[in-house]
């Protein structure tokens, strides 16, 4: 064949009946979309779980942390399949409204499929559910302390807070083994004598518990650094020099600023007693026990036995 006949050919094989093929064409492929849109299809869609929880009054709380979406496979038409979405689905609800449900199996009958769809298979199937009672309890507020004084200085007594305590509410299992409200640090760097009040935030509590109060008063004094020292001294008698004491010699101890007690001669200490002070007959021989008097000026003084036994 010439080459002017395959071209010929050629033409005629596309043009003849050109109107007829068209249409063989057009028929195809409508019974290629017919047939292949009709089969039957799957797709996995992820839907939004809604909890509807009991009421406060109720006093019941759930401590099973429930998936927040489930995956639902779906079957049917894939044309259908192909424009569906997770929205034309909705939500799944959960009512657990009677804080008593422990299990709840998932079916078909909690979703709204459109006509023509089915679902396969739902995951998670079941949901199991764990529940407690809520309580309120009285819990001690404790301050840590952090930092130092000034060098010379330290903390008197313990630190007082206003209120000693908050109410927690939660669940029973986490608020019945509560020890302690912690606050933030009271920072004492760098504090020197006085008394000094912090607004300090309480610490988060713990997962489903509140407390009634997010912060507290708390108040501590800063006083000079105390030094001390004990003597052992002899004890006189006060106007009567043949008198006898019993113990002879008792025990004193000072206590005050190192630069005081420091400064205290130990001979300037005198311990005595004084029965003409103490209104007693002193015209006939008699005993009687009478307080030990110390003077040290600027420190405090503690006498061990605070009383001895006079004869006279």
């Amino acid at each position: 064949m010439t080459l002017a006949g395959i071209r010929e050919a050629l033409r005629s094989a596309l043009l003849d009946n050109l109107g007829l093929k068209l249409l063989s064409i057009t028929f195809a492929l409508c019974l290629y979309a017919f047939i292949h849109g009709a089969e039957n299809a799957q797709r996995t869609l992820m839907l939004s779980v809604v909890l509807i929880l009991p009421p406060e009054s109720s006093h019941r709380q759930l401590m099973t942390q429930v998936t927040d979406a489930v995956a639902v496979t779906v079957r049917g038409p894939r044309t259908q399949l192909d424009d569906l979405r997770s929205e034309s689905l909705g939500t799944l609800r959960l009512d657990l409204r009677d804080g008593a449900k422990t299990r709840i199996d998932l079916d078909s009958s909690m979703f709204h499929m459109p006509a023509g769809l089915v679902v396969d298979q739902i995951y998670p199937s079941t949901i199991e559910l764990r529940w407690d009672d809520v309580v309120t309890r009285s819990i001690p507020v404790h301050v840590p302390r952090t930092g130092d004084t000034a060098q010379g200085f330290i903390v008197k007594g313990m630190i007082s807070v206003e209120p000693p305590s908050v109410s927690a509410r939660g669940p029973r299992s986490v608020v019945d083994v509560m020890q302690l409200a912690r606050t933030a640090p009271f920072d004492i760097s760098g504090l020197t004598e006085g008394t000094y009040q912090r607004q300090l935030a309480l610490e988060r509590p713990p997962k489903l518990v509140t407390y009634d109060v997010d912060s507290v008063m708390a108040t501590l004094e800063i006083g000079r650094e105390l030094a001390t020292r004990t003597f052992d001294r002899r004890v006189e008698v006060v106007g009567i020099p043949r008198a006898t004491v019993s113990p002879a010699v008792v025990q004193v101890r000072i206590t005050g600023t190192p630069e005081d007690v420091g400064a205290v001669n130990p001979d300037s200490i005198v311990a005595r007693v004084e029965p003409k002070a103490a209104n007693l007959d002193l015209s006939q021989p008699g005993s009687d026990f009478l307080d030990v008097l110390i003077d040290v000026p600027r420190v405090t003084a503690e006498v061990n036995p605070a009383k001895v036994m006079v004869k006279w």
